[in-house]
């Protein structure tokens, strides 16, 4: 277990006939591409969805397949595939769907294609529901009845078992296919934030090494336009600076931009749509901070001794953007945190829940399902639409079932440390052997370490002044750079050569082709 956690082989991915229904699901698929019959592929909007659908699109476009595809609209369709939407899939022609990220509880829409004349194949990862719908196959490992090995594969994970049977079941070579798609896989997976453990960690481990020499036009145009061209990547530059950039496309437009650019072999059409997403991605940090603003004027009206989930909820909020708003309230105030955007022309309210470990969020919206119009998703995440007049009843009816549930000391905020270590153990050797446990993400979370009574060096505020830069020394060892991302108030606050405890994580930091320790500061307090 050690020596496949330390070096990640693909060649340790689970056969993807053992992902139930996967047989039927690719022989259906064959016989389409036979036959010459149209096939569209049904994808989400964010990153998951979209490296899902581009990478189904490629693969049935290389095997000559009469393809189509399509991506729903945030804020005019909602997730998933809506029975609608079978309308305009039926007058294009095509006879098979394939959906990916998405589907495993659409039965409605299932059941009218069925009527309607159109077979579905469903490739997902969500959690299923009371039933499975009524398709040719139901791909997904999260089914009660599937023995797949590793249940946490992200959609995209799926989408690629999925195309891997088909290659095989054609005769092709999977090798070849695998070099082709896993920085697809890899990007899907990071942006996820599906556990990095298992295949998942495989995929992502080989997936960052391909990112950065893609052939793909539009990936090497989004790795221009954020400035890391040709640079080595980490699970936190495509968690934090890539997969935004995908998702800001959905969040705040159409998320077919980000498709096109995953899907184009033309530079100049790149090119474009990286600018475009690169303004998205801006459009998406203004509304972000604003709603941030507002939600925290409402927390600060609230009784936070009594208060176990926040409900929080506005007129006006971009609802592609208040889950990541959720995030960070749940991330300050160590508690759940439910986010609405409030319409009153349709009296209907839409929006995103974050929560913490110590409470599973998608049990806590199904105990309070009668209240709800839809919800879903997953422990740590979901989403959920309902009647403006029932928010304030959800806002008592989750905290009373919070209340039953979760211990009044687990939402007490605290940090929980690897070691507490002397600044001379700060070396170069130590931060190579924590590189090696690389890729860190959910799952396998990056080493966190404290140490006690550094002097602080220098200080200021960098970037657009929200980051904080220091320079801190330990007795007995030399001075260290720390950049502690969103502290930049703090700055004043901290005086040169006072003392101060400082949680961090260690990095080497590369700049203009020289590498050197750094740590990131996690939380930072007087010395005591």
């Amino acid at each position: 277990d050690v020596a496949r956690f330390m070096n990640p082989s693909l060649k340790d991915l689970h056969d993807p006939f053992l992902l139930p229904d996967l047989e039927a699901g690719v022989t259906r698929l064959a016989a389409a591409l036979e036959s010459g019959e149209k096939i569209c592929v049904h994808g989400d909007y964010d990153v998951d969805g979209v490296t899902s659908t581009a990478l189904l699109v490629r693969t049935l476009t290389a095997l000559k397949a009469n393809v189509d595809y399509r991506l729903p609209h945030r804020q005019r369709d909602g997730y998933g595939i809506k029975p609608e939407a079978l309308d305009s899939i039926a007058m294009n022609g095509c006879g098979l769907v394939v959906t990916c990220d998405c589907g495993i509880t659409a039965c409605d829409t299932v059941d009218r294609a069925t009527e309607m004349g159109i077979d579905v194949i469903v490739t997902d990862h969500h959690e299923p529901g009371p039933e499975l719908p009524k398709a040719v196959a139901v791909i997904d490992p999260k089914r009660a009845d599937a023995h797949y090995p590793f249940p946490e594969l992200a959609g995209v994970g799926v989408a690629f078992k999925f195309a891997q049977g088909l290659v095989r079941k054609l005769g092709h070579n999977e090798e070849q296919f695998a070099a082709r798609f896993m920085d697809l896989v890899a990007l899907g997976t990071v942006g996820d934030v599906v556990p990095l453990l298992g295949e998942n960690r495989a995929i992502v481990r080989h997936g960052l090494d391909a990112i950065p020499s893609s052939k793909k036009i539009g990936l090497q145009a989004l790795l221009k336009s954020a400035k890391f061209e040709g640079k080595a990547l980490t699970a936190y530059h495509v968690g934090y600076v890539l997969g935004p950039r995908i998702n800001a496309a959905g969040r705040m437009d159409d998320a077919s931009v980000a498709l096109r650019l995953l899907l184009t072999k033309d530079e100049n059409e790149a090119r474009e749509l990286a600018l475009e997403m690169e303004r998205h991605n801006s459009e998406r940090k203004v509304e972000q901070e604003r709603i941030l603003a507002e939600a925290l004027e409402q927390v600060e009206s609230k009784d936070l001794a009594h208060t176990r989930v926040l409900v929080l909820s506005n007129e006006g909020w971009n609802t592609g953007v208040v889950g990541i708003v959720a995030g960070r309230i749940a991330e300050t105030y160590g508690r759940p945190a439910i986010l609405i955007s409030r319409d009153p022309m349709s009296g209907t309210g839409g929006g995103s829940a974050r929560s913490v470990g110590a409470f599973n969020m998608l049990d806590g919206l199904r105990a309070c399902s009668d209240l709800l119009s839809n919800f879903g998703g997953h422990a740590l995440a979901a989403g959920l639409g309902l009647p403006i007049e029932n928010i304030e009843r959800l806002d008592e009816k989750i905290n009373a079932h919070a209340a039953e549930v979760i211990p009044e000391e687990e939402l007490a905020p605290r940090i929980e440390v690897e070691a507490e270590i002397d600044p001379k153990e700060i070396t170069r050797k130590l931060a190579d052997a924590l590189a090696c446990m690389e890729p860190f993400g959910e799952g396998n979370p990056e080493p966190l370490f404290m140490s006690r009574g550094l002097t602080v060096v220098q200080r200021q505020r960098v970037g657009d002044g929200s980051h904080l830069k220091l320079t801190v020394r330990g007795d007995g060892a030399p001075p260290i750079s720390c950049i502690a991302f969103r502290m930049g108030d703090i700055a004043d606050d901290l005086e040169l050569g006072s003392g101060i405890d400082l949680c961090y994580n260690i990095r080497l930091n590369t700049f203009n082709g020289n590498e050197s320790v750094q740590l990131v500061g996690k939380a930072i307090r007087s010395a005591v």
